[in-house]
This record gives C-alpha cells, structure tokens and sequence, in this order.
C-alpha cells in the first residue's frame, strides 16, 4: 500500500444537495465565497468555529444564547474570518455558479476616460474547486447503506489534500478526495481492517467510472485514520461536529 504525500494546493469543497451549497475548507476561500455572493445580492449561512463551541456550552447552561444558532440568541458572529468552518447559501450547483459570476462581475472596476477596461475573472483556486453532489442511490462498494457523495468537479491525479468530513450522520463521516487518492485511502483502511476495529465497516461509493467518488467510516475510525495519513505526509482538511 502506497500513499503519495500531498503535493497539490488546497482548493475549497463545494457539497451541493436538495437545491442547497455549501462550501468548506480553508476560511480565507470560505471568506471570499462569501463575498462573492453578497455581491451577487444572495443571503449565505456562514456557521464559525466558536458558534460550536457555545452551541456545546448552551447545552451544559440552558441560560446561554448564541446568535445564529437556531434557539439562541445573544452573542454576534465573530468579526475575524478565520473562524469561519463553513459557508452555505439556497442555490444548486447551477445557480451557485451564476452566483459567483454575477459576484465576480460586480467587483469589476470601471475605467476613467480612455483607460482599459479589464472584467474579473473567477479565481483560480476557486474555479478548482471540487465539487460532490449528494445522490440518495450511488452504489456502495462495502457494507455502507446505499447514497453518497457523487463527485461533480474534481481534479485528476495522487496527491491532492483529503478531506474528513461529518456531513450527514453523527456516527460516520465522509472521505473526499480524488479518485487516484480515494483507492490508497480505501486500502489503507483494509489493511487496518485487520488490526482495527470499525475499518472492516469502511465503504466506497462508486462513480459511473467505477471509481470511487467517496469514502464512509464510522466515526470511530477519525483518530487513527488521521494518525495514519499525517504520518506519510497527506495533507488533512476536516469538519466534525463535536
């Protein structure tokens, strides 16, 4: 079993389900998705690491309230966007789009007189993006329930970051990356199988390529699984709800 280390730059994951997106990853693109889409005159749902934090504490004190939480009130977003985990906003993937252009274009900067004019591009890092799709009957490779995360946008090849993400079910989370570095993640967790418990439950689910466009394991596995890929250099983005 090989695994290649990362060498590819972050680039956001954009998940797209029942008319909805959201974006994750690093807080400096979730910041200026965010952005664009205010421009683009479209309300977004930006959710803050310290949101979960008090979420966590309103439970243990039932006086707390926490703004922008469902059920609490009292305390604003954090005004540094580094805490920022995650931006979601009412538009398909089609519309996501259309979003981010009409956001671009509005940060477009008129000439004076006879000076040129130059129209913004989407940047590169987002135009990269990778992107899945929820499809209720992607077809399992494992002892997972049928329903996954069906890859929309990648970007070929090993190498990429991985991404861990609690998405759907408190005791499973989600592998996303490229297909190339999905098959070395899938068979580390075979080889684990067998001296760990929860990785003889890990499940693929397969593209229309029969390749794999996600991974699901129990949320048992999250610790020793990120021990494992930092060990040989794979670079981890993650998200869980504790």
């Amino acid at each position: 079993m090989v695994l290649h280390p990362t060498h590819m730059a972050r680039t956001p994951y954009l998940f797209h389900f029942q008319g909805q997106t959201v974006a994750m990853g690093e807080p400096r693109f979730l910041y200026e998705i965010n952005e664009l889409l205010l421009k683009a005159k479209q309300a977004t749902r930006p959710t803050f690491w310290d949101q979960a934090y008090l979420v966590d504490a309103a439970q243990d004190n039932p006086d707390l309230e926490v703004a922008g939480v469902e059920g609490f009130a009292g305390f604003a977003a954090p005004d540094d966007y580094n805490l920022l985990n995650s931006v979601g906003c009412d538009l398909d993937r089609e519309d996501f789009w259309t979003a981010v252009e009409r956001g671009v274009f509005a940060t477009a900067q008129w000439p004076v007189g006879n000076a040129p004019l130059f129209m913004p591009e989407t940047p590169q890092w987002l135009a990269n993006a990778r992107a899945w799709e929820f499809d209720p009957i992607l077809p399992p490779d494992g002892p997972g329930s049928m329903g996954g995360w069906a890859r929309v946008a990648s970007r070929e090849g090993a190498g990429q970051p991985v991404g861990l993400f609690q998405l759907t079910d408190p005791d499973s989370f989600w592998v996303l990356g490229s297909a190339d570095d999905l098959d070395e993640v899938m068979n580390l967790c075979r080889e684990l199988g067998r001296i760990r418990s929860g990785f003889d439950q890990a499940t693929g689910y397969l593209d229309d390529s029969a390749r794999y466009s996600c991974l699901a394991l129990p949320l048992s596995c999250r610790h020793a699984l990120e021990e494992e890929l930092f060990l040989v250099g794979v670079d981890v983005e993650s998200l869980f709800w504790e």
